[in-house]
């Protein structure tokens, strides 16, 4: 009644590319791959990764631009990184260069000398909060500015030293009544 197919296809496991630059072998020039890049040995050169770059502890790249889906660092970088997802640097690891990446991890232990710059999912630069005003970063999650309890406000460097101590006095005061537990009825 049923018939058994001995032909039957067996189910096809999709490998990620992987390729690796094992100890004691250097490239010079540009490394374009597909995957997971290891490298153990030595690089000298650009290296566009199409997935994710794995720099082993005995492992240097030396370049000007290092790009890939995400880098992990347990060896030495030497060029700018750029890379749409993580940025980890493992303890021991180093890079000296400038990061532009959705994340970026430091463990304790690892160096970087440069700079970070935080993108967007689609790899724009993030909004900086330094580049928005004072009286946006301010407000509540309904989108109002916090009221202040002094009614007159301090002014910095007045010649006035009375009315310096009587802003500072009114805010100590202001601060007080705000901390001052209200006795409960028992």
């Amino acid at each position: 009644m049923f018939r058994r197919n001995d032909k039957a296809k067996p189910e096809t496991v999709r490998k990620e590319p992987f390729t690796y630059i094992h100890r004691g072998t250097t490239l010079i020039g540009q490394l374009i791959g597909e995957g997971r890049v290891r490298v153990h040995g030595h690089v000298k050169g650009n290296v566009k990764v199409k997935g994710v770059l794995e720099v082993s502890q005995a492992g240097v790249v030396e370049g000007e631009l290092v790009e890939a889906d995400e880098v992990k660092i347990l060896g030495r970088v030497r060029a700018d990184v750029v890379a749409g997802g993580k940025v980890e640097i493992w303890s021991g690891g180093e890079l000296i260069g400038n990061v532009r990446a959705a994340s970026l991890d430091i463990e304790e232990g690892a160096f970087f000398t440069g700079t970070s710059e935080m993108l967007a999912p689609d790899g724009t630069p993030r909004a900086s909060l330094a580049s928005q005003p004072l009286a946006a970063l301010a407000t509540d999650a309904g989108g109002t500015p916090p009221v202040s309890d002094v009614e007159q406000p301090l002014e910095l460097g007045a010649s006035d030293d009375e009315s310096a101590e009587r802003a500072t006095d009114e805010l100590v005061m202001n601060v007080s009544q705000t901390n001052r537990a209200e006795p409960s009825e028992n």
